[in-house]
């Protein structure tokens, strides 16, 4: 698979970037444990390159309220992170952290100041998990920004998002982990939109931080 202006994704590469997005959730459940004060567990990641015209239809239904958290990539590679969760994760991990007190202002849609807050703890810890593995399985420096976020229908964040990082690329790496704790699941999805040529520095810093190119060929 293509990404524009980038190089050709074959299967070797993706078990490349799912190995990357492994190491992240396995950190990512073990940060969360703390700051949920429980056990999380994780399933194994997965892993694709989606079409941005495409990403509102694939993620769900448009008119689902879910929680975006908007980082910016800074470093050899740069580009864009986003976590999404959907309405039903959203609730069940406020509830775990803040109690049974309401998520939601009585108005609907606007999240607390402290719900804001702890969404943004929570994707500023499953980003920087991320982030910070795939930097050490490159080898290269990659650091995020501070959190935006933003608490809207599916559709509407999906087209902001997708309207944004056109510019560059019109492909993003799509990351979907099920972190478990009190018996239930969290969804978590996590969007890396490389800038135009980012892709193509990760791939060839995977060759030389293993010494196996991803792309067939050794380092």
């Amino acid at each position: 698979m293509r990404q524009p202006g980038g190089p050709e994704l074959g299967e070797l590469e993706m078990d490349a970037l799912r190995e990357a997005g492994n190491l992240g959730s396995g950190r990512a459940a073990t940060a969360l444990s703390t700051l949920l004060g429980g056990p999380v567990s994780m399933d194994v990641p997965r892993a694709e390159i989606v079409d941005l015209a495409e990403l509102a239809e694939r993620l769900g239904s448009p008119e689902e309220m879910a929680a975006a958290v908007y980082f910016e990539v800074r470093g050899a590679s740069p580009g864009r992170i986003v976590l999404l969760m959907d309405e039903g994760s959203v609730g069940h991990v406020l509830r775990r952290i803040l109690g049974p007190a309401p998520e939601q202002d009585a108005a609907g849609g606007a999240l607390s100041p402290g719900a804001r807050s702890t969404l943004k703890e929570v994707g500023n810890i499953v980003c920087g998990s991320y982030v910070s593995s795939l930097a050490e399985w490159v080898g290269l420096t990659l650091t995020i920004s501070v959190p935006a976020l933003a608490f809207d229908m599916a559709a509407c964040l999906i087209q902001s998002v997708a309207a944004e990082a056109a510019e560059d690329v019109g492909t993003a790496l799509l990351l979907e982990s099920r972190f478990r704790f009190d018996g239930q699941a969290v969804a978590i999805r996590l969007l890396f939109l490389p800038e135009a040529g980012s892709l193509e520095v990760l791939l060839s810093g995977m060759a030389k931080s293993t010494g196996v190119d991803p792309r067939g060929r050794r380092g």
